[in-house]
């Protein structure tokens, strides 16, 4: 899959030191939702591992994300949870690289998978949860056509504290 400044490519082994240190990095694990600190070498090789297994199987559709310009890798975007009975799936994106934060690119990547996930995948649902003090993948989120459900309070102890998520939807009628 590509979009205009990405190519959306299966998750290598060769991606792990790489993503083993966004894994690591306190600002970026900030940000992400359910990501322990720290994360072993061994833990993010597993899951790379992982998203191997086919999707009928693992319930997992991860892309990596490369650059066209430079073939750099530069994150991860990914349906998870998907209920294929009920049509749904969760969806998450990330970017590593501080420089490339705020550029566009998530929008640009969402858009192209959300299509591919109503139009290829059949999906009826897609859903994803972000921190409240994320401020920058609300806006993000809405842009892209989220609508905003609920919030849930204190739902995740990160940074010494519990902190509010909020849950979000996009409906295959709603584009």
């Amino acid at each position: 899959m590509q979009t205009a400044r990405t190519y959306l490519r299966q998750t290598r082994l060769n991606d792990v030191p790489t993503r083993f240190g966004w894994f690591n990095d306190p600002e970026f694990t900030r940000l992400y939702i359910g990501r322990p600190t720290p994360t072993s070498y061994e833990q993010v090789e597993n899951e790379v591992k992982y998203s191997f297994q086919p999707m009928a199987y693992s319930g997992l559709m991860e892309l990596a994300i490369e650059t066209l310009h430079d073939n750099l890798y530069v994150g991860n975007t990914f349906f998870r949870k998907i209920n294929w009975q009920d049509r749904h799936a969760e969806f998450g994106i990330f970017i590593g690289p501080r420089d490339l934060w705020g550029a566009g690119l998530g929008t640009e990547i969402t858009k192209a998978m959300i299509n591919h996930g109503f139009r290829e995948l059949g999906l009826h649902r897609i859903w994803l949860t972000i921190f409240s003090y994320n401020h920058r993948a609300l806006r993000y989120s809405e842009k892209c056509g989220f609508k905003r459900e609920a919030v849930f309070r204190d739902a995740v102890f990160s940074g010494g504290e519990y902190n509010d998520v909020i849950g979000f939807s996009l409906l295959e009628d709603d584009i």
